[in-house]
C-alpha cells in the first residue's frame, strides 16, 4: 500500500512487490502500482505501507485493517517517511535513513537496508579525442528547477550531447535545444550506458557508479560534486542526494557546477572508477537485501501469530527497548517515553521490567513470581499494553 512520491519510491515499491510475490498473496492499493486490487479484503497477515500519507489518504481503508499487524517502509528520509507509534505497528525497514527514534520508534524495531543494485558492468568510456561529450541528466523534478536551468546553460556552451532522464518534463519536449534529448525513466540504463558522464541524485548514481560512470551529485540537498574515493563515505552518508549539510532546495553556485563538470573532461577516471565500483557492490549487495527482507517479513508475521496465540504468546520473551526511561521523583518511579509520562511503576513490576532482557519468557517470569494463571494473562496485558507504546518488544 503506498501512495506516489517519487520515481525512486515507486521502483522501491515495485522491487519489494517483486521479492514478495514468489512468497506470498500480495494485494496492491496505491498510485504507486499500475494495477490494483479492486476490493481489499477484511484481514491480511501483513499491511505493508510505504510513505505517511498513506494514513491519511487511505484512512478508511487502514481503520478497517486495524486489527492486521502493520510494517512501515521509510523509503526517502524526508517526512513522508516519518511516522508515530501505532498500536499495530510491528516494525520499520529504514531505507532513507530517516531518524525515527525522535518520534519514538525504537532502533530495535526498524531494519536499516540500503536499496541492492541489480545491474552491474564496466561500462567505463575515455576517449582522448572525442567529437561530442555524452552527458546524461536525471533530475528530481521537484525543487532545483534552476539548477536545471544552470546546467542547460553551460553545456550548451560545451560540445555536449545531453540525454535528461524524466518523466516529468514531457509538456517541455519541444522547448529544448538541440542538444538535448528527453527520454522516459524506461530508457534510464541505456541512456547511462553510452555517458561520459552521469549528474543525478540518489539512486540513480549509484546505479551510474555500478556502470563504471564518473557521477555528479546534483539533487533535492544541493551540489554533492565528482564522486570519489575520497568522499564517498560523505556522499552515501546522505545518501547521495547533494551536499553533506546542504539544505532542501539549496540552489548551486553557477561557478561551482561548472568546475565539478571542467573537472572530469580530459581526464582518465578508469581506475577510480573501478574502484568506486567495488565500494558499491559492497555497500548494496542484492543478495543480502533480498534475505534480509524476506527473514523480516517472515519473523512479523510469525510474531503476530504468536502474540495472537493464547498458547505460544507466553513464551515470547520481552526486552526493555531503547525508549525505556525510568525517572524518579519524591520517591517514585515513572515510566518515561522522552517527555511523555505513561504512569508510576510500583515495586513488583519495576523488578520484574528489570528482567526484561529477551532472555526471559512470559512464562518463566510469572514462574518466578509464582503467579497463578490469571495473574499471568494479567501480566500479559500489562506488557502487551507497553508493547503498543513501543517501551518493550517481544522477541519469538
Amino acid at each position: 500500500m503506498s501512495e506516489e512520491l517519487d520515481i525512486w519510491s515507486k521502483e522501491l515499491a515495485n522491487y519489494l512487490v517483486k521479492q514478495l510475490l514468489p512468497h506470498y498473496y500480495v494485494d496492491l492499493v496505491g498510485d504507486l502500482f499500475d494495477r490494483q486490487v479492486a476490493c481489499v479484503k477484511p484481514f491480511y497477515d501483513l499491511v505493508i505501507v510505504q510513505n505517511a500519507r498513506c494514513w491519511v489518504r487511505y484512512k478508511m481503508i487502514l481503520d478497517r485493517l486495524s486489527k492486521c499487524p502493520v510494517l512501515f517502509v521509510s523509503d526517502t528520509g524526508n517526512l513522508n517517511s516519518y511516522i508515530a507509534p501505532r498500536k499495530n505497528l510491528f516494525g520499520v525497514i529504514n531505507l532513507g535513513k530517516s531518524l525515527l527514534t525522535a518520534w519514538g520508534i525504537p532502533e530495535e524495531l526498524q531494519l536499516c537496508l540500503d536499496y541492492p543494485v541489480e545491474k552491474v558492468g564496466n561500462y567505463y568510456i575515455y576517449e582522448e579525442q572525442i567529437s561530442v561529450y555524452r552527458v546524461v541528466y536525471c533530475p528530481t523534478g521537484r525543487s532545483l528547477i534552476e539548477n536545471d536551468l544552470k546546467l542547460l546553460n553551460y553545456l550548451q556552451k560545451s560540445n555536449v550531447s545531453l540525454t535528461i532522464v524524466t518523466d516529468r518534463y514531457e509538456q517541455l519536449k519541444g522547448a529544448f535545444s538541440s542538444f538535448v534529448t528527453l527520454v522516459s525513466r524506461h530508457a534510464l540504463l541505456p541512456a547511462i550506458k553510452k555517458a561520459h558522464l552521469v549528474v543525478a541524485s540518489g539512486y540513480d548514481v549509484i546505479r551510474a557508479l555500478a556502470f563504471c560512470k564518473p557521477c555528479i551529485v546534483l539533487g533535492d540537498y544541493g551540489l554533492g560534486g565528482l564522486v570519489t574515493l575520497a568522499n564517498f563515505a560523505h556522499l552515501q552518508s546522505v545518501y547521495f542526494r547533494g551536499r553533506n549539510g546542504g539544505c532542501f532546495g539549496e540552489m548551486v553556485p553557477t561557478v561551482l557546477l561548472e568546475e565539478e563538470i571542467r573537472r572530469i573532461f580530459d581526464v582518465n577516471q578508469r581506475e577510480s572508477s573501478l574502484e568506486i565500483q567495488k565500494r558499491i557492490l559492497s555497500a548494496y549487495d542484492k543478495k543480502d537485501f533480498d534475505k534480509s527482507f524476506l527473514q523480516y517479513i517472515e519473523q512479523t508475521i510469525s510474531l503476530f501469530k504468536s502474540m495472537k496465540s493464547r498458547n505460544r504468546r507466553f513464551l515470547l520473551r520481552p526486552r526493555l527497548s531503547s525508549l525505556f526511561v525510568l525517572k524518579e521523583s519524591e520517591g517514585k518511579q515513572y515510566l518515561m517515553r522522552g517527555q511523555t509520562c505513561f504512569c508510576e511503576l510500583e515495586a513488583e513490576m519495576l523488578d520484574l521490567l528489570k528482567l526484561c532482557d529477551g532472555t526471559v519468557s512470559v512464562q518463566e517470569l510469572a514462574e518466578r513470581y509464582g503467579y497463578n494463571q490469571e495473574e499471568t494473562g494479567i501480566l500479559w496485558l500489562n506488557l502487551y499494553d507497553l508493547w503498543k507504546e513501543k517501551l518493550i518488544l517481544f522477541m519469538l
